[in-house]
């Protein structure tokens, strides 16, 4: 029986996983399990929401989206709008507006926020006061923690001294900053207009500065990055001895100019899905060799000010406060994004509206789709949260991942190897699979 519930999640049995253990890279998707909610009744639910005091005990994070970039880098999915100054000023007025009309209700004074994240588009294409004045609000009209993570993301053109500077002056204490590849030939083939050096000395000037958190982004599998010159980019990186490091594998996403260019054969020397896991244990290898603490799939922190507070809660499901156009956040069982127009954001917000573009209801198991996200994020599960029938019908499931080299599995629970954790996206797909399969039913019977 369990062959034939559970043998289409079965990996194969190869001499090397990371290679083989699946045909391609499930994505875990964030509004899995969320059914829309009618425009017409987003007014009310959104009020509903508002006036009632967040759960307390739990974390929260605040999210601000920028949507705003000098250029349109090959494979980035979440290119929107051009760069003008006069767009991007009144822009930054309209989202503080949106802080200060919501910062009374009972669901933002709730409890406190621990980590408050800017991301884009590319937050650091805003002028350096903009920057002072969205950080400085943030911390005005939200009850920001003592100790909160306050993240700007940012790519190394035009992040000039004046707006590190302004962004430390405002309160930020971590950097972001999306490197991709310090190969010049690659970087500049996906739009990246700075050369090594000169992202070099950037990193090295933002270092030196030594206040906040200094984390590097790293890509693998662009077009052009043999595995030499990946190594070198491993190696710059550590060099540079940030306080942490993410590699991520290159997602090709529909729509983009990289999909659509090597859909047309005009990269075909990228490396294959096959190559990814190979890259991926060479950069664990790299940085497990030189002592840095793995904090989740894709991050590692070499210092204690890396502490990754918003990638880890936000993939454990904590309610996300959500700010400008093409945010998403959630509160409770409500997942909600923010219009991606930025006309239509405008009006929203010069009429006193929350600018919610669309709305979703979490079904009965969205507690236990964060538990099984948030863990093997973390390289980790425990399979007694399925209870005690599923746990001992999953068994054999487990068995077999094991024996395809994904897991470690002994009574104390799983724990991810290195091949695990690069295809830990298909685990948790196929764990929601089977939750959804045997126990939504009942849950949505209760």
């Amino acid at each position: 029986m369990m062959e034939a519930q559970y043998a289409r999640h079965f990996a194969a049995l190869s001499d090397d996983p990371l290679r083989n253990a699946f045909t391609a890279r499930r994505a875990v998707m964030p509004f899995r399990g969320r059914t829309r909610i009618d425009p017409e009744q987003v007014p009310v639910r959104w009020g509903e929401a508002m006036a009632a005091p967040a759960d307390v005990a739990s974390e929260r994070l605040a999210y601000v989206h920028v949507p705003f970039c000098a250029n349109h880098c090959l494979f980035c999915g979440f290119y929107r709008n051009a760069y003008t100054p006069a767009v991007a000023a009144d822009y930054v007025e309209l989202v503080i507006r949106d802080l200060e009309r919501e910062a009374e209700s009972p669901v933002v004074r709730a409890g406190a926020v621990t980590a408050v994240y800017l991301g884009g588009g590319t937050p650091s294409a805003l002028t350096a006061d903009e920057l002072a004045r969205l950080l400085a609000a943030l911390r005005r009209h939200l009850p920001l923690a003592a100790d909160c993570e306050i993240t700007v993301e940012g790519r190394i053109i035009h992040f000039d001294a004046e707006k590190i500077d302004a962004c430390l002056e405002a309160g930020a204490n971590r950097f972001s900053i999306g490197v991709q590849s310090f190969d010049t030939e690659v970087r500049r083939r996906q739009g990246r207009r700075a050369s090594r050096e000169e992202a070099v000395r950037f990193l090295e000037g933002v270092k030196a500065r030594g206040s906040a958190a200094l984390v590097i982004d790293l890509m693998y599998g662009l077009p052009g990055q043999t595995a030499a010159v990946w190594q070198r980019d491993l190696e710059t990186a550590t060099a540079l001895a940030p306080d942490g490091i993410d590699l991520y594998g290159l997602n090709l996403i529909p729509g983009t100019p990289l999909y659509t260019a090597m859909e047309a054969g005009k990269f075909a020397t990228a490396p294959t899905l096959a190559d990814l896991g190979g890259y991926y244990r060479t950069g664990s290898d790299a940085l497990d060799a030189l002592s840095w603490r793995q904090v989740s799939n894709n991050h590692w922190a070499r210092t204690p000010l890396e502490r990754n507070r918003y990638n880890r809660l936000i993939k454990e499901g904590a309610d996300c406060l959500a700010y400008g156009s093409g945010a998403g956040g959630s509160i409770g069982d409500l997942s909600y994004g923010l219009t991606g127009d930025l006309a239509a954001f405008g009006r929203s917000v010069e009429a006193g509206r929350k600018p919610i573009g669309m709305m979703m209801a979490s079904d009965g198991l969205r507690a236990l789709r964060n538990r099984i996200t948030g863990s093997l994020e973390q390289g980790w599960l425990d399979p007694a949260m399925f209870g005690p029938d599923l746990s001992v019908r999953l068994r054999p499931l487990f068995e077999q991942w094991q024996a395809a080299g994904l897991l470690d599995l002994d009574d104390a629970g799983i724990a991810l190897t290195t091949p695990g954790r690069f295809w830990y996206a298909n685990l948790v797909a196929a764990l929601h699979d089977i939750a959804e399969a045997e126990l939504l039913p009942r849950s949505a019977a209760a």
